[in-house]
């Protein structure tokens, strides 16, 4: 209630300038996913999630446009699921700077503000779509060549119902010429409820280094990156000592007319060593990451894909479909992807509209 209340009282102060200080900011964004997923013989349950999301929103603007009171509702639809209107929508509230290097973000906020490709060791397809806002801050800084961002995301309170639960990420990245290197980091604190003592925690970095190689053949895409995932876990109310699962992986990006192939390749650990306890309240990325529970030391992920944006200058519509193979455990299954993407932005429309008068 407190950071509300703050919000509002920052809204007020917007309303109070002068009205050429102002603008009136709006915006609107829907997204459609289909996930199937055919995991026979897995673990993993095979399931169809097939939902929508629209996220309106609308604010205030001030300062030639670096400051912005934003609020707005996320909406959420599973299709099948027998309700008269959506599952929980959840406010969107948030505080944004935008500087010419330096950006800042406080409230609750588009996970699509971050910069960093984190892993799908880290969060998951389903986690990307379902667990659309952070609650927190998000601090972002652009340089010659690269960026570093570093958030905290508060994902509950301790109560009677609640465990405290909160993540620290960061990450950063640097290109020169055709050569990157950066990294990912994740802190998850997963901490006890009322009646209910105990702490886990789970942190994973992931440094990385990568080329690009499309100047070399007639592609629009083709990379190489190389990374090493490294963690450390600790179940400390047990007092045990903590474990510290690793891997390496490899991706290779190829694409041409808006077809590609996205192939990743884990050689390692079990990333989840405590699954059986917690499940998907500790860990957030795809269960891939598991090995079959470290009966295997290798994962390797290979999706055909479409993806193509539309109008991208005014109204950006984005369409991803694919397929995948996934290789663990001696086994091969399948899943496929769809996901479309609808973005209207009032800032958008006016610079476009700028640029034709100009």
């Amino acid at each position: 209630m407190k950071s509300i209340r703050t919000l509002l009282a920052l809204l007020c102060v917007a309303l109070a300038m002068p009205v050429s200080a102002q603008k009136f900011l709006w915006s609107a964004d829907f997204d459609l996913n289909f996930d199937n997923r055919e995991y026979a013989n897995l673990s993993i349950p095979s399931q169809t999630l097939f939902g929508a999301r629209l996220t309106p929103m609308v604010g205030m603007g001030w300062g030639k446009g670096q400051h912005a009171l934003m609020i707005g509702a996320d909406i959420t639809k599973s299709f099948g699921r027998d309700t008269r209107f959506c599952e929980n929508p959840e406010l969107v509230l948030y505080y944004a700077y935008r500087g010419r290097q330096f950006n800042a973000t406080a409230g609750i906020y588009p996970r699509k503000m971050l910069l960093g490709d984190y892993s799908g060791a880290i969060a998951s397809d389903s986690v990307r779509f379902y667990d659309k806002n952070l609650d927190g801050v998000l601090l972002q800084y652009r340089g010659t060549g690269g960026f570093v961002e570093l958030g905290v995301d508060w994902d509950g309170i301790y109560s009677v119902e609640e465990r405290e639960k909160f993540r620290i990420f960061s990450a950063g990245e640097y290109t020169r010429q055709v050569f990157t290197c950066g990294y990912t980091l994740s802190v998850y604190h997963y901490a006890g409820r009322v009646g209910l003592a105990g702490v886990v925690d789970n942190i994973a970095v992931q440094p990385y280094v990568g080329a690009k190689f499309e100047h070399l053949l007639p592609l629009d895409r083709l990379s190489l990156t190389a990374s090493w995932i490294q963690t450390f876990q600790r179940d400390r109310i047990t007092g045990e000592k903590g474990v510290q699962p690793y891997g390496g992986e490899l991706r290779l990006r190829l694409e041409k007319w808006h077809v590609g192939i996205d192939n990743r390749l884990y050689i390692g650990n079990n990333l989840m060593p405590y699954f059986a306890k917690y499940g998907g309240d500790l860990y957030a990325g795809e269960r891939f990451y598991a090995m079959e529970g470290g009966a295997s030391k290798c994962y390797n992920r290979t999706e055909l894909y479409y993806d193509r944006t539309w109008w991208s200058d005014a109204v950006p519509v984005s369409l991803h479909a694919g397929i995948s193979l996934h290789f663990t455990a001696g086994r091969v299954v399948t899943s496929q992807l769809v996901l479309l993407s609808v973005g209207i932005d009032s800032r958008r429309l006016a610079l476009k509209r700028k640029n034709k008068a100009n």
